[in-house]
């Protein structure tokens, strides 16, 4: 969080340092950006009106965390996590100028999710004592399952502070603020050895998750004019 609001105190000045620049509408820009719905990004710029701009942009989110020994600080015992997180997507998005003075932009568009579901594994590192008799980790065996969200369509909604584009300077710097709506994710879970036959507790967690339909987005744009003007 004291990552989050540094760079937002820092763009955040950058964009009112530079309010008093001119606008310059007519120019386009490639850019890179990272955040939470992206481990890197790409996106092209380009005008289609006076203080409205066009984003094409992908978002590349495919990774995997393995044997991950943790006890979350709070139980004897440690437990290995396995994890994969799949959230690519294409993304199609408006910028409109709203407080020229602040760089502050409205931003509606919408996302289409080729890989949209998270997944894991989790597992008991050391055996278990139940009752004086101990358990090996395989012998219990352990739990596996996942997220998905089956709305490829995703809406966005969001404001974004500082430029797209600078009128005399190639780079410039902005931040995203907003949220996709995913609709309601479908929870899948189950188990091997003593511990299978958890997929009835599926349809329980899917109902109590029902209501987690907006995926939050915070990501940081660096941006390279590629039609650079030499204003004053």
């Amino acid at each position: 969080m004291i990552l989050l609001l540094c760079l937002t105190a820092a763009v955040k000045g950058y964009a009112q340092s530079e309010a008093l620049r001119p606008l310059d509408t007519g120019r386009h820009s490639l850019g890179i950006f990272m955040g939470s719905t992206a481990l890197i990004g790409i996106d092209y710029i380009r005008p289609i009106g006076p203080k409205t701009w066009l984003r094409s942009c992908f978002s590349y989110m495919d990774f995997n965390v393995r044997d991950w020994e943790t006890n979350l600080n709070r139980y004897e015992q440690y437990a290995s996590i396995n994890l994969s997180v799949r959230n690519s997507s294409l993304n199609l998005l408006v910028d409109h100028l709203i407080v020229p003075k602040l760089n502050l932009r409205l931003v509606t568009g919408i996302g289409l999710f080729l890989m949209n579901d998270f997944s894991g594994s989790i597992k008991l590192r050391d055996p278990l004592k139940i009752n004086d008799v101990y358990f090996e980790p395989d012998e219990l065996g352990y739990v596996y399952g996942g997220l998905r969200y089956n709305l490829k369509f995703n809406p966005y909604f969001g404001v974004a502070l500082g430029r797209l584009v600078h009128p005399s300077r190639r780079l410039s710097v902005s931040l995203d603020i907003g949220t996709f709506y995913k609709g309601a994710p479908e929870i899948f879970i189950n188990g091997t050895a003593l511990i299978r036959n958890n997929e009835h507790n599926a349809e329980i967690l899917t109902n109590n998750m029902s209501g987690y339909r907006w995926f939050p987005v915070f990501n940081l744009r660096f941006g390279y004019s590629i039609d650079h003007k030499d204003n004053p």
